[in-house]
């Protein structure tokens, strides 16, 4: 057999003979053979295989999601200073688990399965912790720490970092000589830096200096490919490429920059790669997921300051302190209010039952982020301890703390136990707060009116409740599956029953009783009303030998009384009454309670006369049409209710006599209080004080205003390198997300800092910047081959000489499909959740509500609910952001389940369907399909290869075997799909 990753021949994948890596996908799906061996071919018979991934983006999860869990649950009796060592074993320190007790290593990295750690905290050998079982979520954060190598920073163990690193001194004056945090230099640039080539000028020095070349430029439609996607996360139209082909020049270039930076489609792309770093959902996640019904409105607001070119540091602000700032007009003010969010948008343990931990939580959470996002840094494990690397100490970390802690995030309960996120009304104009409170008046008035006819009709009920036969549900006989209620109030007899909402067709009870006597009979049904209960309850009445089929809705409250009457009955004397309720077809719970019969027509020993009796009837049928009708009235009013007043997650400072200075909670636990330290900044960025003086409210704004000031050493570098590396595939920092001591340094210093200074001097504008980009030459190179000696002597394209291969973003493959069927609807969506309820997922799939908008929908992949947890198989296996965490850089893999999950989606088959139709219809035979499809999913001509495969392919017995020319086509174009070239930017 051959090796893995051996290269294959074309004719080996088209005879099966590739071993066992396509053996079980050939023999499963006919058309496989063929479309693997295109993608082979389009792949170059490289071998495909995972990249690494940074431990820096490892050590961060074990931080966030591990290490708090381990301080809580497991120190107590894991640790060096545990009153007695259980099981022999510490987790305390790497080497304690590597070690492990009594039972042998605690973990095996890579295999969760083996790790009797594992075992413990999902109950399957020892119990652990003892106290309670860990909640499902964080059992699946420590499957995916193992599962990703158990990456694990504690290399001392807890006693000797609280030596070492809580008490030690800083020497602070050489901290602050560590690159990133001196301010950017100005260097004597090779040429004036407003010119195209300033950019180029600094790569070649340093391929000069280690005796490289550049590559020469790549060819127009590998250029046009490569501007298109990076600005608008599209492909060129096939007419844009051919103008472009035939002139290539800079000035024409120029104006296709131009376009694609105007175009609303940059906005949103690039609106994309910021809500990576914003960790943005539409759901919380963790364990309550509950529904983020507002959320779109910060990607709306991100949209539109890409599309304004808003000032990068701007965003910035109002992003952590918009609530805090002036405000122009009211759509300025929305606008600030909702770029709050950003701080709103994390996932939270909302079912936290110690709701001092979960504000902490939420605090560590928000400055992690902002660390991250704006400085490039980690401040997350200073909770528990000074960082092992970067100058940030425990106090640094609590004097922002304070920041976050003197602001409201959370805002009561949703459910009990549960906390929720505060949600601030958004100003509205004048008009319409008045049409809001013109309609509130007149719904009040209605419920008036109602709330009166109730009243009366209640005393009319009880003036003619007369004494009936009533048959409970105990006496009842039940067939199926019912659940006793654990409801405490409001039944007949001891309590109720319910179908659970399942089995629909298979339970039904029947209440029989015997009518005494002649007269005319009420059939009334008692239940308690609500709006998960059944809309369509069938209820067979059989009298005697008559059977009458009858609806009731169980969402609607009994009109009077305690009793909804369903129907009157004329009845001779022993009445054989047979009542039977059924869950079949039904749409929601079934409650089976009382069934009761009520002789209405009078009786001797009732008191009152027949004709009084007769009246009051008659007196409460007027009053129940009068009720209608003000109910219909109401109904009316709500349906042409004015827009209500919109609101978004945004923050807001406490009260003054709220906020307060944090004081250090010492190993990060909220109970173990230490020093309270002033709301400030990390003293390694200060030489004199680092306390925010004078403090007028939570210190947000000076946080904001702190960040941005032109001479800080980190944000604008941070930013500016992350615009770089989404364009140039690696940040002039490798490590976007971490500028500090475990960074790696930039491999162009002179060239950040310039940057940088020209970024800030015009004002921080993004477009400016990407624009002297993509006009550089260092942009446009081509790639070369593997062999080539300039790749064996700069591996890593450290040097900029040459282009590298890039993943297109798993949201711009979605999109490029739907563009080459012809399908994709440019335009936005904004109440993405409006209609979900609290919760978008439930364990009950009954009460799941999963999202409306699926893969199959028209829409760019930006205006598509993103559910934490439930993100589509499709995105995430072409490495979509994990919304959980804040993403600076994705990871890039390029395995071959990737090209199958393609090949096997309903909805990429779809697509390509949908395209193969739209060729068909614009080409007449082969030679054209194969310009088309060429042009539309590669953006260039076609080479010999191509049509070769084609032929190929259509000339095989399977293809030939097929009912259309269509299913032969289409599964040509799903291979063309799942090619790398498809996936790929050369």
């Amino acid at each position: 057999m051959k090796s893995p990753f051996a290269p294959l021949s074309f004719d080996d994948v088209i005879a099966g003979r590739s071993g066992d890596r396509c053996c079980s996908i050939t023999n499963c799906w006919p058309t496989a053979r063929w479309l693997l061996a295109f993608v082979w071919l389009t792949v170059g018979c490289a071998a495909m295989v995972a990249a690494d991934e940074s431990n820096e983006e490892s050590f961060d999860f074990f931080e966030a999601r591990i290490r708090p869990v381990l301080i809580e649950h497991c120190y107590e009796c894991h640790a060096a200073d545990s009153d007695e060592l259980g099981g022999s074993l510490r987790l305390d320190v790497k080497a304690g688990w590597m070690i492990g007790g009594d039972s042998g290593p605690a973990i095996t990295p890579g295999d969760p399965a083996a790790s009797e750690l594992m075992a413990a905290i999902r109950y399957e050998s020892s119990e652990m912790p003892p106290s309670g079982k860990l909640p499902d979520h964080v059992v699946r954060d420590f499957e995916k720490w193992i599962r990703d190598g158990a990456a694990d920073p504690r290399l001392m163990d807890e006693e000797e970092q609280l030596t070492s690193s809580q008490h030690q001194e800083f020497d602070w004056d050489q901290a602050r000589q560590f690159w990133a945090f001196q301010p950017p230099r100005s260097s004597a640039s090779p040429v004036a830096f407003d010119s195209d080539s300033a950019i180029d000028a600094f790569v070649q020095k340093r391929l000069d200096a280690e005796g490289l070349t550049a590559t020469p430029i790549a060819p127009p439609s590998v250029r046009l490919r490569r501007l298109a996607f990076d600005l608008t996360g599209l492909p060129p139209d096939p007419e844009t490429l051919r103008q472009f082909q035939a002139d290539p020049s800079d000035t024409h270039w120029r104006r296709l920059v131009d376009h694609y930076l105007a175009s609303p489609q940059f906005a949103e792309h690039w609106t994309r790669h910021w809500m990576d770093v914003a960790r943005y959902a539409d759901s919380n996640g963790s364990d309550f997921n509950a529904t983020h019904h507002d959320a779109w409105r910060y990607r709306d607001y991100l949209v539109r300051s890409f599309a304004d070119d808003m000032p990068i540091d701007r965003m910035i602000r109002e992003q952590i302190a918009g609530d805090l700032m002036p405000a122009s007009s009211d759509e300025d003010r929305r606008d600030k209010l909702v770029a709050t969010t950003f701080l709103m948008i994390g996932t939270k343990m909302l079912s936290e039952r110690n709701k001092t931990k979960l504000r902490m939580d939420v605090v560590d959470e928000q400055l992690d982020t902002v660390g991250r996002a704006f400085l490039g840094m980690t401040f997350g494990c200073a909770r528990c301890h000074d960082h092992k690397f970067d100058p940030i100490t425990t106090r640094d970390y609590y004097a922002m703390a304070g920041i976050f802690r003197s602001t409201r995030t959370l805002h009561g309960e949703s459910q009990q136990y549960v906390s929720t996120w505060k949600k601030t009304p958004l100003p509205i104009s004048k008009q319409h707060e008045q049409s809001i409170r013109k309609h509130e008046q007149s719904l009040q008035g209605l419920d008036r009116e109602i709330k009166e006819v109730e009243s009366e009709l209640k005393i009319l009920a009880e003036k003619t409740e007369l004494e009936g036969i009533t048959i409970d549900d105990v006496d009842a006989v039940r067939e199926g599956h019912w659940v006793e209620s654990t409801y405490k109030t409001g039944f007949v007899g001891k309590g109720y029953v319910h179908d659970e909402n399942r089995n629909k067709g298979e339970a039904s009870i029947r209440f029989a009783a015997v009518l005494p006597n002649a007269g005319r009979y009420e059939l009334r049904v008692h239940y308690n009303a609500s709006g998960n209960r059944a809309s369509n309850l069938p209820v067979s009445v059989q009298l005697n030998d008559e059977t009458h089929d009858l609806i009731l809705d169980q969402t609607v409250p009994p009109k009077t009384g305690t009793y909804s009457v369903l129907k009157e009955f004329d009845c001779d004397a022993e009445t054989q009454a047979l009542v039977t309720l059924s869950n079949r077809g039904t749409d929601g719970y079934v409650i089976a309670d009382a069934v009761q019969w009520v002789q209405i027509d009078g009786k001797a020993d009732q008191g009152d006369s027949a004709a009084e009796i007769e009246r009051t009837i008659a007196m409460r049928t007027a009053l129940t049409q009068t009720l209608k009708k003000l109910k219909s009235q109401r109904a009316d009013l709500l349906a042409n209710a004015p827009p209500p007043v919109p609101t978004a997650m945004a923050l807001a400072d406490l009260p003054s006599d709220e906020r307060e200075d944090c004081p250090i909670h010492i190993r990060g636990e909220v109970s173990n209080l230490g020093d309270i330290v002033p709301r400030g900044i990390p003293q390694v960025f200060s030489e004199s004080t680092t306390a925010f003086e004078p403090l007028e409210g939570s210190g947000r704004l000076e946080l904001a205003q702190w960040l941005t000031d032109p001479d800080h050493p980190l944000t604008a570098r941070v930013s500016v390198n992350r615009i770089w590396m989404h364009l140039m595939g690696e940040g002039l920092v490798r490590t976007v997300d971490n500028f500090g001591v475990r960074g790696e340094k930039p491999t162009h210093p002179e060239l950040l800092d310039a940057l940088t200074i020209d970024f800030v001097r015009n004002g921080w504008r993004q477009k400016r910047l990407i624009r002297n980009i993509v006009c550089s030459d260092a942009y446009s190179r081509a790639m070369v081959s593997d062999d080539d000696p300039r790749v064996s002597l700069d591996p890593e394209n450290r040097l900029r000489g040459r282009a590298v291969r890039r993943r297109i973003p798993a949201e711009a493959t979605r999109d490029a499909m739907l563009v080459a069927a012809g399908t994709l609807d440019p335009s936005g969506r904004e109440d993405l959740m409006d209609s979900y309820a609290t919760l978008v997922s439930q364990n009950n799939a009954n009460s799941k509500a999963m999202t409306k908008f699926g893969l199959d929908d028209p829409k760019r992949t930006l205006y598509l609910p993103l559910i934490r947890s439930e993100v589509p198989p499709l995105l995430a296996n072409l490495d979509a952001a994990d919304p959980d965490l804040l993403v600076g850089k994705r990871p890039t893999t390029n395995v071959p389940s990737q090209a199958l999950t393609l090949i096997g989606s309903p909805e990429v088959r779809q697509w390509a369907m949908q395209t193969t139709k739209r060729m068909m219809n614009e080409t007449t035979d082969e030679t054209q399909r194969v310009r088309w499809a060429c042009a539309v999913l590669f953006s260039r001509d076609p080479r010999p290869l191509d049509e070769e495969i084609l032929h190929a392919w259509l000339d095989s017995d399977v293809a030939k075997a097929m009912s259309s020319d269509e299913e032969r086509y289409r599964e040509w174009i799903a291979a063309m799909f799942a090619s790398t070239e498809f996936r790929f930017l050369d």
